[in-house]
């Protein structure tokens, strides 16, 4: 299951906290749309949640 790109972006959420996507995706390992389409699932799913900064995207695991 480590190989889903799903968990790679999970575990690196859940090891460093709230990111932009450039961040996630060097540190899972993935490209930025490959990054950017599973976080949108990801958000879409209620696991992770999306603040924008002015133009900046920042995600983090969502807390209950």
């Amino acid at each position: 299951m480590r190989n889903d790109p799903r968990s790679k972006i999970i575990e690196v959420l859940r090891d460093y906290g709230e990111l932009n996507i450039t961040k996630i995706a060097r540190l899972a390992g993935l490209n930025y749309r490959v990054a950017s389409k599973y976080l949108h699932e990801l958000v879409e799913q209620g696991v992770v949640e999306e603040r924008r900064y002015g133009r900046l995207r920042l995600f983090r695991l969502k807390t209950r």
